[in-house]
């Protein structure tokens, strides 16, 4: 038998449905204007750049590269068998705007991380849930050890 998750679970709403049921087929989605092509993150009932209502989900790359990051040495309780662990901004292939998706890293030391490093996420079912969340690792191995 599995063990029960822990950790906190995803809320899925209608509005952000299309997201979650995209990580379950091993799709990376985000919502796109259909007006003005306009890509945006979190999920949102209007355009931000031209107030459309017309927006749909699009698959996305899943790549890009660390924007920003915060190595968490305390984090909320249910995470506390994690610490060390990265949270990091990803800016996405996605172009012309950029669009940053806020997520944790794996598969990295933590000597490793750096702004710039080439990032694509994975996908992690949760055992005993109907839900898949996604992390994102390095797009190549990384040392231990030496800069990058």
């Amino acid at each position: 038998m599995t063990a029960p998750y822990l950790k906190p679970l995803p809320q899925i709403s209608e509005e952000n449905r299309p997201f979650w049921d995209g990580l379950s087929a091993r799709e990376f989605r985000g919502p796109r204007c259909r007006s003005c092509g306009q890509f945006g993150w979190v999920p949102y009932p209007a355009c931000r750049n031209c107030f459309s209502t017309d927006i749909e989900w699009v698959p996305l790359s899943g790549r890009g590269v660390i924007y920003s990051y915060s190595i968490v040495h305390r984090g909320p309780a249910a995470f506390a068998g994690d610490v060390p662990y990265v949270v990091v901004m990803v800016e996405l292939d996605e172009q012309p705007q950029p669009m940053i998706v806020l997520g944790q890293l794996d598969d990295c030391p933590l000597d490793q991380v750096r702004v710039g490093l080439p990032v694509s996420v994975t996908f992690h079912d949760i055992p005993g849930e109907d839900v898949t969340l996604y992390r994102f690792s390095p797009s190549a191995p990384v040392g231990s050890t030496g800069g990058g």
